[in-house]
């Protein structure tokens, strides 16, 4: 394909119109096979999809490349991820991976790319979804860093997903509660990385690995945010992931997720079980094996 005579955007927007409905891809048209995950942002290297959504309209696309302008405020959904550019190119592309302008967005060559999209009425009836992309420049070091993966972890069974990291000492309580009731915990997965720090419970969720027919690999998620490690009880939000179920998220202190944690995994309980038991603050507190 053709590169070197391909002019770039130089931090200009331009709107942009699509012809066919899609998926959208911030990529190298000569990039290996998509990257696996579930939300609107996934990512590996030379390749960005953006889950274009429910809607059966055309979307409106905004493009931007060079430095960056901050995040726009008013859009329903702003979210960022970094690509590895290996090549050097990065096109806007559809749903069957062709570049639908000629502009290259890696302005600055190979390297790391903060991708930030913007996204509005992905699933509004008769409405046109609006995406502003925003494609900038990292730091070139001249070794640069794998880039976050899409997935948490390959690993099956309830995950425990440290949001918070502004708590070290509670943290360090908290996996020792964990260790010394080791019995209603093993197969608990507790993943530790500052990448998820912030993160909502829809933004892990989307980052949950899934099978070839989109079964999730843990359909029990607990979070350690900052409520949660703010008293001792770790009141953990604790989230169903198990595909079209509609649960809403509850907090559960960790003596309690012990049981709540053994009996769905034996399927002696539903999600929905367990949120009718609340107290009047929101919290599940009751323990039973």
């Amino acid at each position: 394909m053709p590169r070197s005579n391909w002019p770039l955007l130089q931090g200009r927007t331009r709107p942009l119109k699509m012809k066919e409905w899609g998926d959208l891809a911030i990529m190298d048209p000569d990039a290996g096979k998509p990257p696996r995950g579930h939300g609107l942002l996934a990512a590996e290297k030379d390749w960005l999809h953006i889950d274009a959504g429910s809607t059966l309209e055309n979307p409106l696309v905004t493009l931007y490349a060079g430095e960056d302008p901050g995040a726009q405020s008013g859009w329903d959904e702003v979210e960022e991820i970094t690509v590895i550019s290996t090549t050097g190119f990065l096109a806007l592309c559809d749903s069957g991976h062709e570049p639908l302008r000629k502009e290259n967005l890696a302005t600055a060559g190979a390297g790391p790319y903060l991708i930030r999209v913007h996204a509005s009425d992905r699933s509004t009836d008769d409405k046109k979804p609006r995406f502003l992309i925003q494609v900038i420049p990292g730091a070139r070091t001249g070794s640069e860093p794998e880039p976050t993966s899409t997935t948490i972890e390959e690993t099956a069974g309830p995950l425990l997903v440290r949001t918070s990291f502004e708590q070290p000492d509670e943290w360090a309580r908290l996996l020792q509660a964990l260790e010394q009731d080791s019995e209603h915990y093993a197969s608990i997965t507790v993943i530790d990385n500052r990448t998820y720090t912030g993160f909502a419970a829809e933004q892990i969720q989307a980052r949950i690995g899934r099978d070839d027919e989109g079964w999730p690999d843990s359909t029990l998620l607990l979070i350690a945010d900052e409520r949660a490690l703010a008293t001792a009880e770790f009141p953990l939000l604790a989230v169903n992931n198990l595909p079209d179920d509609d649960d809403d998220p509850f907090r559960i202190t960790l003596a309690a997720a012990g049981s709540f944690v053994v009996n769905m995994e034996l399927g002696n309980t539903g999600f929905g079980d367990w949120g009718h038991g609340l107290d009047s603050d929101g919290v599940y507190r009751k323990e039973h094996y």
